[in-house]
């Protein structure tokens, strides 16, 4: 089990519900879901239960999600700020799920492309026979960037659905799939029908 992760310029350390207030700041702000806007977290209790979500992952598979917190000064941000968070989680067929998430005040200094190649690599060395996938909107460039520079291959492009099935449903929106190596047909559509 990975306990703390770091780069030069981040500290990772597994999410507890300490965190909650900072990930809440993060995932209650509107400008990091631009391009997925009915993802905000409404409440500080939504964020508790992703934290416990990530909690449960570490438990069960050695890996979950991190805060993310800078190690020495970004731009106007002082060392020992929580930026955001980083990790990947255990897909109930047998998948990493990559991802991160940082605040808008992280942006522009390659904090998250950072995050995300320490998180695959933890997670790579944490269960290696598990593939280790992203999935991203098509229309967040930047994060889409971040996943190419990574040691990842696009696997699959486009909607799962042609419409919502319900309101939560975002199947119809254009993904990218990414993975760290070929995916049987089953795993990808899989990732595909998560949406």
């Amino acid at each position: 089990m990975t306990d703390e992760l770091h780069t030069d310029r981040l500290l990772l350390t597994p999410l507890t519900l300490d965190h909650v207030d900072d990930y809440f700041r993060v995932y209650g702000d509107l400008r990091t879901w631009e391009h997925l806007p009915g993802g905000v977290h409404t409440s500080r209790g939504e964020s508790a239960r992703a934290i416990e979500r990530s909690m449960a992952s570490r438990r069960e598979f050695g890996f979950g999600h991190c805060a993310v917190v800078l190690r020495e000064p970004v731009g106007d941000l002082p060392p020992g700020s929580f930026i955001g968070s980083a990790g990947a989680a255990m897909l109930a067929f047998g998948a990493w799920n990559l991802g991160y998430r940082f605040a808008p005040e992280a942006w522009g200094h390659g904090l998250a492309g950072e995050a995300a190649r320490v998180c695959l690599d933890a997670a790579r060395d944490t269960r290696p026979e598990a593939p280790v996938t992203a999935r991203v909107l098509a229309n967040n460039p930047a994060s889409i960037r971040v996943l190419e520079r990574l040691d990842l291959d696009l696997v699959w492009q486009g909607a799962s659905s042609v419409a919502p099935a319900s309101p939560d449903d975002t199947t119809h929106l254009e993904r990218l799939v990414f993975a760290d190596r070929p995916l049987d047909d089953a795993t990808r559509d899989a990732v595909i029908a998560l949406g």
